[in-house]
This record gives C-alpha cells, sequence and structure tokens, in this order.
C-alpha cells in the first residue's frame, strides 16, 4: 500500500512539471495531474514489475552490455507504456503523438532516478 501512495504522489509530482520540458503534453491541472498520477501509480504496481521483467527478457543482451544505461533504457519504456495507457483511460492528461510519449517517459525516468539517488 505504501508503494502505491509513493508511486502515485511521485507519478503526480512529475507530471505537473513534465508539460513544462516536454512540449506536446498537456495535463489539465493539479487534478489531472493527481488523477493521472493516481491511476499511473495504480498500473505501475499492477503492471510495471511485469513490464519490466518482460521488457528486460526482450532485451536482455543491450541491457547487460551497457549497465545501468541500458537498465534507464527499459524502465523509461515501461514509464512510456504506463503514461500511454494512462492517458487513454484518464481525460486530464494528452499527448500529441507517440514520441512526445516516449520524451515525457524518459523526462520522467530521470526526475524518478534523480529523487531516488537523493534520498
Amino acid at each position: 500500500m505504501t508503494q502505491l501512495i509513493v508511486s502515485a504522489l511521485s507519478f503526480a509530482f512529475g507530471l505537473m512539471f513534465l508539460p513544462i520540458l516536454v512540449p506536446g503534453m498537456r495535463v489539465r491541472g493539479v487534478g489531472g495531474a493527481l488523477t493521472a498520477g493516481l491511476v499511473c501509480g495504480v498500473l505501475s504496481a499492477v503492471l510495471g514489475q511485469l513490464l519490466l521483467l518482460l521488457l528486460a527478457l526482450v532485451v536482455f543482451l543491450p541491457v547487460v552490455l551497457t549497465g545501468p544505461l541500458g537498465a534507464f533504457v527499459v524502465q523509461a519504456l515501461v514509464n512510456a507504456i504506463l503514461l500511454a495507457m494512462t492517458a487513454r483511460l484518464v481525460d486530464g492528461i494528452e499527448f500529441d503523438r507517440l514520441r512526445t510519449t516516449l520524451w515525457a517517459a524518459f523526462a520522467l525516468t530521470l526526475l524518478q532516478t534523480l529523487v531516488r539517488l537523493a534520498g
């Protein structure tokens, strides 16, 4: 339960600031960010580890060869899938293109990594 709350809050916090960094991404206010963060957090808690495992198996050799950078890319792809699913489920977040979703996922993964390293 604690992981779900932390995950939802980290997604919501990231989603509030990502539109500043990623053109083509729109979040409708703090309520939209919190709703999208909650949905992303639930999806992350339910599907995140499974997606991470599946993607790590698919791109196992590149992850092993590139080390932390490969793990970062796999986590960013998981975040991209979660963000795309959230955008389909919640009206509070929109992406213009798939490329915008990917850039937002990379920025969100970088923000999550920095928070994890700081804490």
